[in-house]
């Protein structure tokens, strides 16, 4: 269960792994923020509500980094926690969130680099035969 950054020549690629769908969306949220700040220095101060939604979990998953990102680099707000709910049948989906963390401080949050978007190249969502979750996405630094 984690995350881990794959090679990649020019952009982030990163591989989710996670006994959940929600953990998983959960873990992939925690690992865009890592991307651009040092997540192991946020705080836990403050709560705020995110909602995305999909026309299938790979749409779902890349409205809901777009948010994450979003919150981020718009609303100034730096996470480091995340619990995600997904509902759908497999022609809708959405995910509704809770995300703990506090005000962006980008001294403190020790800025590493700029995302300039999430893809959906390389996107993929696999589910094992154990049920477990496997999670891919690159992200256009």
């Amino acid at each position: 269960m984690g995350y881990r950054m794959l090679e990649h020549m020019t952009d982030a690629l990163v591989e989710v792994d996670a006994d959940t769908l929600e953990q998983g969306f959960a873990l992939a949220a925690r690992a865009l923020v890592d991307v651009m700040i040092d997540v192991s220095r946020v705080e836990e101060r403050l709560e705020v509500e995110l909602q995305a939604e999909g026309h299938d979990l790979e749409s779902l998953l890349y409205n809901w980094l777009e948010q994450v990102m979003i919150a981020l680099v718009s609303d100034h707000t730096a996470m480091s926690r995340f619990d995600v709910r997904v509902e759908g049948d497999g022609d809708a989906y959405t995910l509704r969130a809770r995300a703990y963390g506090e005000p962006l401080d980008l001294e403190k949050h020790h800025y590493k680099v700029e995302i300039k978007g999430v893809t959906y190249h390389m996107m993929s969502i696999e589910r094992a035969e154990d049920g477990r979750y496997r999670l891919r996405f690159l992200l256009d630094l």
